[in-house]
């Protein structure tokens, strides 16, 4: 896996990720995520950077039982993987944008990282049975229209919150 970038208390863009990241987000994620052993699933994680900060700062998370993966979508056979920083044992792959990680039937916590498809939020709304929080990262405008219609599909009450 590659290094880590040095994390600091002012949100700091990097190439590898979305999200400006910063160790005051870290912080957020670990106080409103469910606790270990609960299971959380970040969707869309990309090259994993976000997750291997998250769990480089709050190894508890990543200890077994595993209780924090980063979900992407699998590549070609002859391309690289899109997942360059999260360690093997904390990643899931899906078949693609659409798809949902088996895993949600267990999850309690989602964080969606920019995700593509606003539908997929209320898929793994829709199967989560015991998703307890959601966080958003990306465009609030995203998910200001979106949250609603997500709500009434998975029928339940969770916590959002926006960093």
């Amino acid at each position: 896996m590659k290094t880590l970038p040095a994390l600091t208390s002012l949100p700091t863009r990097h190439p590898q990720s979305c999200a400006s990241l910063s160790l005051p987000l870290l912080t957020l994620l670990n106080s409103i995520l469910p606790r270990p052993p609960a299971l959380t699933l970040s969707i869309g994680s990309g090259p994993g950077l976000l997750e291997a900060a998250f769990l480089q700062q709050y190894p508890e998370r990543g200890a077994a039982p595993t209780s924090f993966y980063g979900v992407e979508v699998v590549t070609a056979p002859a391309s690289p993987p899109v997942n360059r920083f999260l360690p093997e044992q904390n990643s899931l792959v899906v078949s693609g944008t659409w798809a949902v990680a088996g895993e949600a039937e267990e999850a309690e916590g989602l964080v969606f990282v920019y995700p593509r498809q606003s539908g997929l939020v209320a898929r793994y709304l829709g199967v989560g049975k015991m998703v307890t929080v959601v966080v958003w990262i990306g465009p609030r405008c995203e998910e200001e229209s979106g949250r609603k219609g997500w709500m009434t599909a998975s029928g339940k009450s969770v916590a959002f919150f926006l960093p």
